[in-house]
């Protein structure tokens, strides 16, 4: 699903650009074990870009391959990326135009929860992971999507939700199995973690 006005803004902003490039790439390299140096990574709704520029400036990624189902975002995304090494496109997460085993890293800040049918992006996922490859993964879980606040003001499918215990068995039902803990994060408003692809 594409976010409201709402949600886009608060996704869209100086602030939430800040935490991604500080807190939550130092959460991924530490649950990554360090860097992507040298890596093809592709990020799962890749939004104005900002993603992928954590990805290549403070994950040393050595390419990325980003998509989103918003087009005007695709567009923003075009222009924050110009002249880097990342290749964007309008895209689905259930649908992921790359050849099976073709990726090192899959990125996902945020986006499966938007997904009605996030099992199937799940799947596609594992797919494209090459064996060995990682899932960097920051979700959103079900009670908080719950809350008054966001079933109010921003939109999201109404079922079909997921905890971080479910998030992770659906993960390991396709061969992706934690490699530690999964953390909860802004006061259990968000959960981290990192999977490996058997």
């Amino acid at each position: 699903m594409k976010l409201n006005k709402i949600e886009r803004a608060a996704m869209n902003n100086p602030v939430r650009a800040a935490h991604q490039h500080h807190r939550e790439a130092a959460w991924f390299r530490r649950l990554a074990g360090g860097a992507l140096a040298g890596q093809h990574v592709l990020e799962v709704g890749c939004g104005r870009g900002v993603g992928a520029e954590v990805i290549l400036d403070r994950l040393g990624a050595a390419n990325v391959t980003a998509f989103d189902l918003d087009e005007s975002m695709v567009e923003l995304a075009r222009k924050r990326l110009h002249g880097r090494p990342v290749s964007l496109s309008v895209g689905d997460v259930c649908d992921i135009g790359e050849p099976t085993g073709g990726v090192d890293t899959v990125v996902d800040f945020g986006i499966i929860h938007h997904v009605p049918d996030w099992q199937q992006a799940v799947t596609e996922i594992a797919r494209v992971l090459r064996p060995g490859g990682l899932l960097l993964f920051e979700e959103v879980p079900r009670h908080v999507l719950d809350s008054w606040a966001l079933r109010t003001f921003t939109v999201h499918p109404p079922d079909n939700r997921f905890e971080a215990d479910e998030f992770a068995a659906e993960l390991a039902r396709h061969g992706l199995h934690g490699t530690g803990r999964i953390e909860d994060h802004l006061a259990g408003m968000m959960f981290v973690g990192v999977a490996r692809k058997a």
